[in-house]
């Protein structure tokens, strides 16, 4: 690598942040209207008939509330962006020690150029090289350049070790500390001593810049993910007081530092070093420019290996210092060293919502049963919100080139969760990690080893969607509650696959510098990428200054939703009953004193109604009673006046009737007034139409075939009416008219079949199980030619058993059957009882 020299004095003609005192009126503005967003979101998703299957539920709470808490954290940190105001000068000289250290492996070019970097700092002051290694070379080259070399013989707590015996024999005032993958810019000093006017001052952090951003994806996406926390964050903790150490780049107080014993040791010795000057009492200031650039991690490796130490030691601050140090800490300092480190909760949040939607498509179960209008109508705004928020923010980025949405960075995050799991682990069952300091010439591989928890998942969530599509099809691909479960496991493998393709880091190397070469053969290839560039920037600069009145949009938006969201409520029944929702499940009764609640609690009810069909072409079906009334579903039977005992002849004489066209008025004047109902309709026409003992029984294969083209008509004649809040139930009874007669995918909604314990109608003369009587239907259902049968919903139309509901029999088989229903047979979408 070409080690980058900065000469300019900062802020230099990259410097986007600006700060004004009107700045803070409008994210407050937004942050308060999003604050009644949010609590109308909790409102709404904690009500307790939400909750949807238990452990899913449960994960899928944990994530929300999580990201609640990460959203109000972030706000927080947007609430009070003030940068501080630097003193004009320094009060009284101050002597100046600058240290940098070096461990065995780490390239002499980089050192010597942080060292000839830290030379060029305007302001007197005194350099130190702390060498790990005790190289002979650069104890050469210190001597060359006046510079101080130090090394140890006794090796322990890592860079604060290495760091604490340098200052032994240190004796400034200040004591800055850079990284010697960093390159200071010549100004450094002038910019951050005079906060050190204040006595209370114990230490100052600057903004810590990269120069190899480009270098790779991981580089990109890495440093992406540090924008928002140097740039407005980091401004609002120097405002609060409390300001965070990060460790390279950290000025301090030599009388601080020896307050607490040195610098702090650990895997995050920075935020531990932080941690205890704040709690002895000191100040800490926060200056909001680049005044020094370094390496970001690279390569895959660099970045887990970073991710891990991170979380590790940010958790052992968490459990173990923190509560020793907690008394002495100001409230907002208890607040940020309580809240920052479970950042790295991220790990387990992500892996919930991996495994959020591979166990609802696997089991065909929802986390929630919360309609998804009403989710729609609290959560959009709330999401809209955030992201105007974090637009308006971006004035307070730290260069021209950090505005935009931080995809890439996101990305990465997402596929850290194992790392960052692994971290809070580690922290459980007190596994350590060694300290090695971030690669600085990691060379780019194909990973396999890295990638492969991210593939595990990627395999786990393409089988579990591949699984619910083959398995429950239709169920799947048109029920609007597995679409969503499904798009967020289409999300969940795409941000799974990048990380993939990501670590084979040799690969996209290739593939970029292609891109490259061909960008500089082909002139309309370059001229595309920065006419991209031009509109990206340009979209992000008009987000930003557009972010008021795009939030005066947004609630015009919120109150449409929540115009239309409580007119369309007024119809109750939002699923799309036709691919049989997963949830609710449906129950009815043919008897009208029965209560359905009583017989089962919990889902919706189905109420069914049996229609005389006169055989008069000219008088009217009859009337069904169409209550309003929340969460009943009419199910209704046309069953023509066909006298007992019939004869097969009279019903022929009806279907041929009825094909012909001379129903037809009858039947418009019910499409009439089904069409206004303002719910939906289950209707079937003849149920049971192959059992003999039905007064419409049929058992001729020709008026079966008559019956089917019968169906066809009635089914297409309502539909050409625009009765289309009516779904259709085809009811044979026997196993092998399914086989035979099936209308075709387009005529049937739903199968309604018969599966009741009757003794005295079996031909052993037994009460059978519930699985017993309905495994033929089972199979001649899964094993039809037609494989849209196999998808369609399954209705119960007659379901029980003689047994007494009382006795233990009766409320054995009942039981048994419900069970079987939920873990075998996932298509039966509703019950009858008889």
């Amino acid at each position: 690598m070409k080690w980058p020299t900065f000469t300019d004095a900062s802020p230099n003609a990259q410097y986007n942040f600006t700060s004004s005192p009107g700045d803070q009126r409008p994210v407050r503005i937004l942050i308060v209207v999003g604050l009644l967003f949010m609590a109308a979101f909790g409102w709404v998703y904690f009500q307790p008939d939400n909750v949807g299957y238990s452990w899913l539920y449960v994960l899928l709470t944990i994530s929300v509330v999580f990201k609640l808490l990460r959203l109000l954290h972030e706000w927080y940190h947007y609430w009070n962006v003030k940068p501080p105001v630097r003193p004009a000068t320094i009060d009284h000289p101050l002597t100046v020690d600058v240290l940098t250290t070096y461990c065995p492996g780490e390239p002499y070019d980089m050192v010597i150029n942080t060292l000839k970097a830290i030379q060029r700092i305007r302001y007197p002051h005194t350099t130190y090289l702390c060498d790990e290694a005790n190289d002979p070379y650069l104890k050469q080259v210190c001597a060359d350049m006046g510079v101080r070399h130090v090394t140890r013989t006794e090796k322990k707590d890592a860079k604060a070790g290495n760091i604490n015996n340098a200052l032994q024999e240190a004796t400034g005032d200040i004591c800055l500390v850079i990284d010697p993958d960093h390159v200071p810019v010549p100004d450094f000093l002038d910019q951050v001593l005079p906060y050190f006017n204040d006595p209370q001052i114990g230490f100052v952090q600057c903004v810590q810049g990269y120069y190899n951003q480009k270098e790779s994806i991981v580089a990109f996406g890495a440093t992406e993910q540090t924008y928002s926390f140097y740039g407005p964050m980091m401004t609002c903790m120097g405002h609060y007081g409390t300001a965070q150490a990060i460790g390279a780049n950290c000025t301090f107080r030599r009388t601080a530092l020896d307050s607490i014993g040195g610098h702090a040791n650990g895997l995050s010795e920075d935020m531990h070093t932080a941690m205890r000057l704040h709690a002895k009492g000191w100040k800490s200031a926060y200056v909001p420019l680049p005044l020094s650039y370094g390496l970001v991690p690279a390569t895959m490796a660099a970045y887990y290996k970073q991710q891990l130490k991170w979380s590790r030691g940010t958790f052992e601050l968490l459990v173990t210092t923190l509560p020793r140090i907690f008394s002495g800490l100001t409230l907002r300092q208890k607040v940020h060293y309580t809240t920052l480190p479970l950042y790295y909760l991220l790990g387990l949040v992500y892996f919930f919502d991996l495994l959020i939607p591979i166990g609802a498509l696997v089991l065909m179960e929802m986390p929630i049963r919360l309609d998804l209008l009403v989710f729609g109508t609290v959560y959009t705004p709330l999401l809209l919100t955030g992201f105007l928020v974090r637009q308006y923010a971006q004035r307070w980025l730290i260069e021209k080139h950090e505005p935009g949405f931080h995809l890439v960075g996101g990305m990465l995050a997402s596929g850290t969760w194992w790392v960052y799991t692994l971290g809070l682990i580690y922290t459980i069952f007190r596994v350590k990690v060694p300290y090695i300091p971030t690669p600085k010439d990691d060379r780019p591989r194909n990973n396999f080893t890295l990638i492969l928890p991210n593939l595990l998942m990627l395999l786990a969530t393409m089988g579990a969607m591949s699984y619910s599509i083959f398995h429950y099809w239709r169920f799947a691909l048109r029920n609007e509650f597995v679409l969503l479960m499904l798009s967020f496991a289409f999300i969940n493998a795409t941000v799974l696959s990048i990380n993939v393709l990501v670590g084979q880091e040799a690969f996209v190397l290739r593939a970029i510098r292609w891109l490259d070469r061909l960008s500089l053969r082909q002139s309309s290839i370059h001229t595309g990428r920065v006419v991209m560039w031009q509109v990206r920037y340009g979209l992000y600069g008009w987000l930003r200054r557009s972010a008021l009145p795009l939030f005066g949009a947004l609630l015009l938006l919120a109150g449409g939703l929540m115009a239309y969201t409580v007119v369309r409520k007024t119809r109750q029944l939002p699923h799309e009953l036709r691919y049989a929702n997963t949830q609710p499940f449906y129950f009815g009764s043919e008897t009208p004193q029965q209560a359905v609640s009583a017989l089962q609690p919990g889902g919706q009810t189905i109420v069914p109604q049996h229609l005389n069909w006169p055989l008069n072409t000219f008088e009217s079906i009859a009337s069904p009673k169409l209550n309003s009334n929340p969460g009943e579903l009419p199910l209704l039977y046309l069953e023509p006046e066909i006298g007992q005992p019939n004869t097969e002849r009279a019903v022929q004489v009806f279907l041929g009737d009825v094909v012909n066209g001379r129903y037809d008025a009858p039947l418009l004047r019910l499409a009439t007034t089904l069409r206004t109902y303002p719910g939906l309709v289950l209707i079937s026409l003849m149920p049971e139409f192959d059992d003999p003992t039905q007064a419409w029984g049929m058992q001729h294969q020709s008026t079966l075939l008559q019956y089917r083209k019968a169906w066809q008509y009635v089914v297409t004649f309502l539909r050409d009416q625009r009765a289309y809040n009516l779904y259709w139930v085809w009811c044979p009874s026997r196993p092998n008219t399914i086989v035979e007669q099936y209308p075709g995918a387009d005529y049937v909604d739903w199968l309604g079949v018969t599966v009741y314990d009757n003794p005295a109608q079996n031909p052993d003369s037994l009460h059978h199980s519930f699985a017993y009587l309905f495994q033929e239907t089972h199979n001649t259902i899964r094993m039809h030619k037609a494989y849209s049968i196999r998808q369609k919903p399954v209705l119960i139309t007659h379901f029980g058993t003689t047994a007494s509901p009382q006795s233990p029999e009766g409320a054995n088989w009942k039981t048994e059957a419900f069970t079987m229903i939920h873990e075998r047979y996932p298509q039966v979408r509703g019950v009858i009882f008889d």
